[in-house]
């Protein structure tokens, strides 16, 4: 039977590897493998220089340096670039609107201010009276309006002559803001720039007339204040209040619920606390509002 011995030569058959030392002091080695087994190492060798080069590019900065086109992966990152610079430029351009509008509202609250391209410079910068700290940060989120330019008074007179009453004839129609009894009226000698309606906790207060919501927020002093500007460079605050119901940046029409009669704050009872502004000083607000009773 010559084939059966030569298939069973054939199955058995396997391959020396021989290693020769360069020079005569040593013996030579040899090392005796199957086919499959140097398939199987060829394929491991092969598998152990592939994981290593994936490694390198996954977890080393040379990733990056490797020019590998993913014509999907660069059409989504173009997307979001574009999205992003999009994003970017209404950003900017919200920017330079708030730094024009804030640069109006201070030149109304007195402040001689200029816009530059470094940003706004102030010189001789002053605070009214009356007008809490925190809510002069927050002005540059009103409504854009054309309000003029004009310069406060020194302090150093006396506070009668610090705040101009307005004679001309009324132009800025408003309600009362809210239900109760007005406990104290408008006393610029006393510094009280307003007046004190007495209510009951949980009261309505509304919106004198309509306008941008440009503070709504917590002050040390006046508790929960809410501020808003109006065309003709008029500003209303609404001091004392339980809670806020209307957000900052926000529209409200005149007779709007705006927040809650409230005792927070410094306050002596409960009591809605309202201010008149116009061009940056106090007003009476018993020539505004329709219906006054005292």
């Amino acid at each position: 039977m010559p084939e059966d011995r030569s298939h069973h030569i054939t199955k058995r058959r396997q391959y020396d590897l021989l290693l020769v030392p360069s020079d005569d002091t040593g013996k030579a080695k040899g090392v005796r493998l199957a086919p499959w087994q140097i398939v199987s190492v060829l394929v491991g060798a092969v598998l152990l220089i592939v994981g290593a080069v994936l490694l390198v590019l996954i977890y080393t900065p040379l990733g990056p340096l490797v020019p590998i086109p993913n014509p999907e992966l660069e059409n989504r990152y173009n997307r979001e670039l574009l999205a992003l610079n999009e994003r970017m430029s209404g950003v900017m351009q919200q920017l330079v609107e708030l730094r024009a509008y804030n640069v109006k509202l201070r030149r109304a609250l007195g402040e001689n201010v200029t816009l530059t391209d470094s940003g706004v410079v102030s010189t001789g910068a002053q605070r009214q009276a009356g007008l809490p700290s925190r809510a002069q940060q927050h002005l540059a989120d009103q409504r854009p309006q054309d309000v003029p330019t004009r310069q406060s008074v020194p302090l150093s007179r006396p506070v009668a002559e610090q705040v101009r009453v307005e004679s001309q004839q009324v132009v800025f129609p408003v309600i009362m803001p809210t239900e109760g009894y007005v406990t104290r009226t408008f006393n610029p000698n006393q510094r009280h720039f307003g007046i004190d309606i007495a209510g009951k906790i949980g009261t309505p207060v509304n919106a004198a007339a309509e306008g941008y919501v440009i503070f709504a927020g917590w002050t040390n002093e006046d508790g929960n204040l809410i501020i808003l500007s109006h065309a003709g460079g008029f500003l209303t605050f609404y001091k004392h209040n339980q809670s806020l119901l209307k957000p900052a940046n926000s529209f409200v029409k005149r007779g709007e619920p705006i927040a809650l009669l409230g005792n927070s704050g410094i306050s002596s009872g409960p009591h809605l606390h309202f201010e008149i502004w116009k061009d940056g000083s106090p007003v009476d607000p018993a020539n505004y509002v329709i219906k006054f009773n005292f």
